[in-house]
């Protein structure tokens, strides 16, 4: 392909560049891209930086943060991934994506910077959320890491306050097959004489060890802070070492997971209290104001459509439940849904089967997807219900739609790919997704 110059890409040219830049997709190691961040920086950034780590309910722990401290009027920067429909979802200043162009002048400050030094997309991706961060003055700066911790590109910044929110088998062709080997690699966050925050109320050894041995503040769930939920009325309360949040809301107007992630949100921003105060009111505010896509999104609720980006077994089984909780209907589940073949889809898919009439399963066209065939494979072992299959999951979203009546579910899960799809498809549509 004939080489395109530099100053003229677009946006879709600059993502495909930084694709090929690396022969591998993922390169655990922090040499290469610490390199160009001390070229690019060589003071470093300097604001406060919160890194969030773990298995699931990373984004929706960074957006909390991101949200609060907004209402509390800093400028915050929030870096997570993978995005969902565009690359600038993944760089958010001020509760705004970052625009095309502040995004192709960072790509060309980065290649400078660069110079012959191979990186890989999420290297690059996560220097270029640096680079704007510091260009925009952020006061705080909540990374969220893509894979692992330890020597996640995430890691070359110091954080000031590192949050572990869940531990669950994933990636292990990475991070290991145990609990306590991704322990290990998640925990690699912390910093000595700095909080580790966990939302796991047993923390397996490896963190405590880890946490031990370089002198974190380890501060964990049910023991340093707690939340009760208040099923009367739909509030919820946080307890911190002396201090206490009354009637809060229920983030994403949601229960289960999301009250641990807020809870860990919420127990960063009280260890941050001497640097960044915020008062209760943008507490409150922030909570309320909270908003990511793909997380158990409700499109529509009669009949009720749900998208969420679940993709291994616990995500899966909190999905199950939000389902049982929220469809309370006498008419039937379909399931749109694609998976990465490097998942536990057996596993996966067994947590959400028996509520499953109907499964309408798609390929996922990149060198890591599944096709549809070998997920109706997979599912013919664990379920009796009919399975349709589509080359495209856009075409199986809108088969199984119109199928639906009042009382039916759709759950649309899987995969990061499959959600974005999705979404993609109604931005095009003009179909209005938060009604």
């Amino acid at each position: 392909m004939k080489e395109i110059d530099k100053s003229s890409r677009t946006l879709e040219q600059w993502v495909d560049y930084i694709q090929g830049l690396h022969h591998r997709q993922i390169e655990l190691s922090l040499d290469r891209v610490r390199d160009v961040y001390l070229r690019l920086l060589p003071n470093g950034l300097r604001c406060k930086v919160i890194t969030i780590s773990g298995t699931n309910g990373k984004g929706s722990t960074a957006e909390l943060l991101a949200s609060i401290y907004r209402q509390g009027t800093y400028r915050v920067g929030k870096y997570t991934s993978p995005h969902l429909v565009a690359f600038n979802e993944r760089i958010n200043i001020n509760g705004e994506p970052v625009d095309d162009l502040s995004l192709l002048d960072s790509f060309e400050r980065i290649e400078l910077a660069r110079r012959n030094t191979p990186i890989t997309f999420f290297e690059y991706g996560t220097l270029v959320a640096i680079d704007l961060f510091h260009r925009a003055a952020v006061d705080i700066a909540i990374m969220e890491v893509g894979l692992g911790g330890r020597l996640d590109a995430v890691n070359i910044l110091d954080p000031d306050v590192s949050i572990v929110t869940s531990i669950s088998i994933d990636h292990t062709s990475w991070l290991g097959t145990t609990i306590e080997e991704i322990a290990h690699e998640k925990a690699g966050i912390a910093r000595p004489g700095k909080p580790l925050i966990v939302g796991i109320a047993t923390p397996p050894d490896s963190i405590v060890s880890h946490a031990e041995q370089i002198g974190a503040e380890l501060q964990v769930i049910d023991n340093d802070f707690a939340y009760t939920l208040d099923q009367n009325s739909n509030t919820w309360s946080w307890q911190g070492q002396g201090s206490t949040l009354k009637e809060l809301p229920l983030p994403y107007a949601q229960t289960g997971v999301q009250l641990t992630n807020c809870a860990l949100a919420l127990q960063a921003v009280a260890v941050m209290q001497a640097f960044f105060p915020v008062k209760r009111t943008a507490i409150t505010l922030g909570i309320g104001a909270a908003s990511v896509q793909g997380r158990c999104q409700v499109l529509q609720e009669s009949p009720l459509i749900v998208l969420d980006v679940s993709h291994n077994e616990t995500s899966v089984s909190r999905l199950a439940t939000f389902i049982k909780n929220k469809h309370l209907g006498s008419g039937k589940v379909l399931g749109v849904c694609g998976m990465l073949r490097d998942k536990e889809i057996k596993v996966s898919l067994d947590q959400v089967s028996s509520q499953i009439d109907h499964w309408f399963v798609a390929d996922i066209h990149n060198e890591r997807g599944a096709t549809a065939r070998e997920i109706e494979t997979i599912i013919a072992h664990i379920s009796s219900a009919p399975v349709t299959k589509f080359e495209r999951v856009e075409r199986a979203f809108t088969e199984a739609r119109s199928t639906l009546t009042e009382r039916d579910c759709l759950v649309v899960f899987g995969s990061f790919h499959i959600v974005g799809d999705i979404l993609a498809l109604l931005a095009e549509a003009k179909i209005d997704v938060d009604k």
